[in-house]
């Protein structure tokens, strides 16, 4: 009877104990939201690692639509490893940078200007028509001036980092301080955590079109809307730089470097002679015809769901001078943001229009993949290029982004 006191001021104390060693302890991670994009992200430095001087931030930044990317710093308290506030502003580390990353340097954190500390550094990448996508490292410290019983040595130019797995800094405790630098020994990064093709392709950057030839004194044999990809076949001995791809319906022609991004392998991609140019035609008075353009796109309803039917509604007009000489078909192609995936496709005829005139082409839908993604929908006049326009390069229209409601998918 006499032990029991003493074994409930034990459990109390032990209590007490654990709360307080689970209060003191501090975050160290990699990203704050727990659905991470693996086309945005810092693969180095790691969390709680020590950085100096000027440091080259790895990792990925492979995403379609890319606008730009840049690196961003917040200090954090000692303490608690968190910002002061949660409304704390991220300052910058690095310009924002445009192109294609896949595991290699991002950019250079200039570490000098900071003072030693404790910071959190947010990768940002902006997208056309959707959010900033974020990846966060955390703590990172910041040391430039390390203590005085600590020297860090200079490693020789001809030394070879070894295979033990000796840390990446060189340090010898106890010793006079001297003048040296850091030895950095990178790790071996892990792969990227998708699967990316080493293909040679091209990703519109805007509404392009593809020509017979590799100047705009061809003519146009088709289009590669924005966002959407195609095979490099090969690129122009001439040297004008248009690469020779193939479009999803089979048809190949070329398209100018200023417009497209190029990812892949392009070593062993072979060079193309392009067709003589044409001969510049006599002119001769161009009868008045039609131009039809898509200029507004919407669903009912307003917010789709996942394999569940409905509607796409597409305006189509007649900025034209004259009355088109025949109705056409329009496509609607449903494209997956984060992937750049066309999962599905309708069409829909619509008539004759006079200049002025508009229609409104009604066609159902239902898409069956990435329920709770973000989706686009891509209309493209007169598909089957059956009507004569004063202007075919304006026959494609892009939608806004909408996210499609998971439902019944998995």
């Amino acid at each position: 009877m006499t032990q029991r006191p003493k074994a409930r001021v034990f459990a109390v104390l032990t209590v007490i104990l654990s709360a307080l060693l689970l209060s003191v302890t501090g975050p160290a991670f990699a990203q704050t939201d727990t659905t991470v994009n693996p086309n945005v992200v810092i693969s180095f430095p790691p969390p709680v690692y020590v950085v100096r001087g000027q440091f080259e931030v790895r990792g990925t930044v492979n995403l379609p639509n890319l606008a730009n990317y840049f690196l961003e710093f917040r200090p954090l308290d000692p303490e608690t490893l968190l910002p002061a506030t949660e409304d704390d502003p991220f300052l910058p580390a690095s310009l924002p940078t445009t192109g294609i990353v896949i595991d290699d340097v991002l950019a250079e954190w200039d570490t000098t200007v900071l003072e030693d500390g404790l910071y959190q550094l947010r990768l940002t990448a902006n997208v056309s028509r959707q959010g900033p996508m974020h990846f966060v490292v955390s703590p990172i410290r910041v040391e430039n001036f390390p203590p005085p019983f600590v020297v860090i040595d200079q490693a020789e130019p001809t030394a070879e980092p070894t295979s033990s797995g000796s840390g990446p800094i060189i340090i010898r405790p106890g010793s006079t301080p001297t003048q040296g630098g850091i030895v950095i020994i990178r790790p071996t990064l892990a792969a990227t955590p998708t699967s990316i093709s080493n293909d040679p392709i091209v990703t519109a950057n805007v509404d392009s079109n593809v020509r017979s030839g590799d100047s705009t004194a061809y003519p146009v044999i088709g289009s590669l809307p924005v966002g959407f990809q195609a095979a490099i076949l090969g690129i122009s001995t001439t040297g004008s730089g248009w690469y020779y791809i193939e479009l999803d319906n089979g048809r190949r022609g070329f398209i100018s470097p200023t417009i497209v991004t190029v990812s892949g392998n392009l070593a062993n991609v072979p060079r193309i002679d392009p067709p003589p140019v044409p001969a510049t035609p006599t002119p001769t008075p161009r009868p008045a015809t039609g131009d039809i353009i898509a200029n507004g796109i919407g669903t009912v309803p307003t917010e789709p769901r996942c394999a569940e039917p409905f509607q796409v509604q597409v305006n189509v007009t007649n900025i034209g001078s004259a009355v088109a000489a025949s109705g056409g078909i329009l496509q609607v192609n449903a494209v997956h943001v984060p992937s750049g995936q066309v999962t599905g496709s309708t069409q829909g005829p619509f008539p004759p229009l006079s200049p002025g005139q508009n229609f409104v082409v009604v066609a159902p839908l239902t898409l069956t993949q990435f329920g709770g993604d973000d989706y686009r929908l891509v209309a493209i006049v007169d598909v089957n290029g059956q009507i004569t326009e004063e202007n075919e390069g304006n026959n494609t229209f892009t939608g806004s982004v909408f996210r499609l409601r998971r439902a019944g998918c998995p």
